[in-house]
């Protein structure tokens, strides 16, 4: 009895050898990457893509805006630094013109009271003039901003009364070619443009005073 359980036990063993011999063979090679299916997100050039909110385009400011040389209501132009691309798509080619205005000015004031200036920028332009909502966050973005001085180093004095002065503050200066970022908006299908795309070119009755 004992010898028929070893024989049955030998011979079960070598039935299950092809078995696992079968679980350990090579998986079937991956595709090729020349293979695999386009990136779902890609539209080319001609069609149309959503604008995410949230994306950070870089910009340059046009002219030099100023608590003292500004007022509220002016608006002035910016144009992209860089090619903004959304899912490997281009939309605006570098160079790309925004429009923005100003919304506070406060001149700076008596008693070392400083300028005041609030700008926002909305929109951006894309070749075919379809544009792309921005924002900018807090009061002058990023932006390199600089103090002018009014009148001498030491600044300027106004009369207040008879034999009584006092220091003006110092006016906020942002100048022309300063850079800051805008964050997009969530915007319809703008169209989709092919590289080496020519930018539009900036609107000058976009650009005005008060």
């Amino acid at each position: 009895m004992f010898a028929r359980i070893v024989v049955t036990a030998a011979v079960a063993l070598s039935l299950a050898a092809p078995c696992a011999a079968q679980t350990t063979a090579p998986a079937a090679p991956a595709p090729a990457a020349a293979d695999a299916a386009p990136a779902a997100n890609v539209v080319q050039p001609g069609g149309k893509i959503a604008i995410p909110s949230g994306d950070l385009v870089s910009v340059a400011i046009q002219q030099d805006v100023g608590s003292r040389i500004s007022s509220e209501g002016d608006t002035f132009a910016v144009v992209t630094l860089t090619d903004y691309y959304v899912h490997g798509s281009l939309v605006l080619p570098k160079g790309s013109p925004g429009y923005g205005v100003i919304t506070h000015i406060k001149r700076a004031g008596s008693f070392h009271a400083g300028g005041e200036m609030t700008f926002t920028v909305k929109r951006l332009v894309a070749p075919d003039g379809s544009e792309i909502n921005v924002e900018t966050n807090g009061a002058t973005a990023d932006a390199d901003k600089s103090t002018e001085k009014n009148g001498s180093e030491v600044g300027q004095y106004l009369m207040w009364g008879v034999g009584m002065f006092a220091k003006r503050g110092n006016d906020m200066l942002v100048k022309k070619g300063a850079t800051f970022h805008v964050s997009t908006l969530q915007s319809a299908g703008v169209p989709v443009v092919a590289f080496g795309t020519n930018p539009a070119q900036i609107n000058p009755a976009l650009v005005k005073k008060q």
